[in-house]
């Protein structure tokens, strides 16, 4: 199979995971640890020749350009379907004719291995799509060469990917439709297994929370600790 160019939109972190109900700024390290163990994921996999992503923060793209990626700015002019139009546009104009697969930011369960699984899978038509866990929503799109890219994220994305003609992946592996966007979320997918990062954030805040249990440290601290791997400013 020839590799595909993945793009993944990244949010603002100031902007990112509302929903998940933690602390600002241990919502803001877990929204960027899920953005780099998903991208780790892509860079790994055989089936992915190159790693778009496209982002305004630049916390974000500091600790992505330590990956093989190609960063592309984002204006903050439209939705998440306007930020993947442009993410398409420049992974065409550096691979044209190659297939395009979006990933969203926040797999952090997600491996190579079920990358590789997503896009074999992928091969069975010109355009399919991921449900998410719930089945309502959406986690990929994948384009193979010369379908024309579209995408409907949004409320019911998942109906919207249907009505755009795409076809649903639904053995697709777990951790490829295990976005995370709730306490929920978060928890099922710790018992799923996340990446490296973002274990290292969920270990770093245990570690707080139990000293701030103990009374070693001043309530909250647990909260907003930096993790470890984060640059210090």
């Amino acid at each position: 199979m020839t590799p595909v160019t993945a793009v993944v939109p990244v949010k603002r972190l100031a902007a990112a995971k509302s929903r998940l109900d933690l602390p600002v700024a241990r919502r803001r390290a877990l929204a960027l640890a899920f953005a780099v163990d998903t991208v780790a994921a892509l860079a790994a996999s055989p089936l992915v020749g190159d790693v778009v992503v496209v982002t305004s923060d630049p916390l974000v793209a500091w600790h992505l350009r330590r990956l093989p990626v190609r960063l592309v700015p984002d204006d903050d002019g439209g939705g998440l379907d306007a930020v993947v139009r442009d993410g398409i546009r420049a992974a065409s104009s550096w691979r044209p004719g190659s297939g395009v697969a979006v990933f969203p930011a926040d797999l952090p369960c997600l491996r190579a291995a079920d990358v590789t699984e997503v896009l074999t899978r992928a091969a069975v038509a010109p355009a399919t799509f991921v449900p998410d866990r719930s089945g309502t929503g959406t986690t990929v799109v994948v384009h193979q060469p010369g379908s024309a890219p579209a995408t409907g994220y949004g409320p019911a994305a998942a109906r919207r990917h249907l009505a755009l003609g795409l076809v649903a992946l639904s053995g697709a592996p777990a951790r490829a439709r295990h976005d995370v966007d709730t306490r929920a979320d978060l928890e099922a997918a710790r018992l799923l297994g996340v990446g490296p990062r973002t274990a290292a954030v969920l270990d770093t805040a245990e570690a707080a929370g139990t000293a701030e249990a103990a009374g070693a440290v001043e309530p909250g601290a647990a909260g907003i600790r930096r993790p470890r791997w984060q640059p210090t400013p």
